[in-house]
């Protein structure tokens, strides 16, 4: 009975200590996980990723040069208060150019606070992809690698299709927005002592075409691109009216054999981009003048080097920095 009683003052003496020891003991808390243990979240707005706990961890992909590639989505910019173009690209680390054609800025217009605008992640443009066109020809209109557009806008197996819009890195616009700057003065070497003259244009509307270029008359292929005709020809029976391809200036407005295009028009649409239209009957436009995309230039016709009668065609060349390109890239 003794030793039960002894066992017994012995248990309580030791449950005793330990909760007197435990009163200057700290409570257990498990090991914090490490930043790097923690699951990482994008945010909605691609800016930034972040930790559970909302500490940012790291930059924007878009603010990294390093990562600029592989990185097709941009942001959207709200401008603030005392902000321009100038300090906007060098908080991105892009040119002007690359805002104002992504945002389609005219060179005279003027940004307020609250304005919102698309900034890509490198220098280039955004090419809204036509009906028909594929990766291939996005690539050979833009003169760029096909590797460089997929990496960039992380294509997988090269499709893409109608209305996509597409980040081509370096690429400048195929047709300026505004008139080029080209003058009579520029282009007097191609002007003759007397020029050609410029009989009035018939009414008429351009075909519906969302090409780069307008589809130059309304009418159907009968020639395509291929080496030893670098151009298409199409044709119409009977004839028809010429259309302006898009916007631009008459370098070239000539009557005559001109080497076999016979009475042949030159249209500078600026960034070395010209289009050459042949065989025409009679030139409604001089050297100099300034046309507007779908405008009558021309009438179908068949002088210079064509086959008789039956031959009346319009041959049709884009020309890009003095390399003819199929037109085909250009039309859809």
């Amino acid at each position: 009975m003794k030793t039960i009683n002894q066992l017994r003052f012995l248990i309580r003496a030791v449950a005793t200590s330990a909760l007197f020891i435990s009163l200057f003991v700290p409570p257990y808390v498990p090991h914090a996980a490490s930043n790097e243990d923690l699951p990482v979240q994008e945010l909605a707005s691609g800016h930034f990723l972040m930790v559970e706990e909302g500490f940012v961890m790291k930059t924007a992909s878009i603010s990294e040069a390093g990562h600029r590639l592989a990185y097709n989505k941009g942001i959207s910019h709200t401008v603030g208060a005392k902000e321009s173009l100038s300090s906007i690209g060098d908080l991105y680390g892009i040119s002007i150019d690359t805002i104002k054609w992504a945002n389609d800025i005219k060179s005279n217009s003027v940004l307020h606070p609250g304005d919102i605008l698309r900034v890509l992640p490198v220098d280039g443009i955004l090419h809204k992809v036509g009906r028909g066109q594929s990766l291939s020809k996005v690539a050979i209109l833009y003169d760029i690698n096909i590797e460089t557009i997929e990496k960039q806008n992380q294509i997988h197996g090269g499709r893409i299709y109608a209305g996509q819009e597409i980040i081509i890195p370096g690429g400048t616009p195929l047709i300026a927005k505004t008139k080029p700057n080209v003058t009579v003065a520029s282009v007097s070497k191609k002007i003759k002592a007397s020029p050609p003259k410029a009989t009035q244009p018939p009414k008429a509307s351009p075909p519906t075409s969302y090409g780069v270029l307008q589809k130059p008359c309304d009418c159907t292929y009968t020639q395509g691109y291929h080496p030893g005709h670098y151009a298409i020809d199409l044709a119409r029976s009977g004839g028809g009216p010429i259309f302006a391809a898009e916007d631009g200036i008459v370098i070239r407005a000539d009557y005559g054999w001109n080497g076999g295009y016979g009475n042949v028009i030159e249209i500078d649409h600026g960034n070395g981009l010209v289009t050459l239209y042949a065989h025409n009957k009679e030139i409604h436009v001089r050297e100099g003048t300034a046309v507007r995309r779908g405008d009558v230039i021309a009438s179908m016709g068949n002088t210079g080097r064509v086959y008789g009668k039956t031959g009346i065609h319009l041959h049709f060349e884009t020309i890009l920095n003095g390399i003819k390109k199929s037109p085909v890239l250009y039309i859809q």
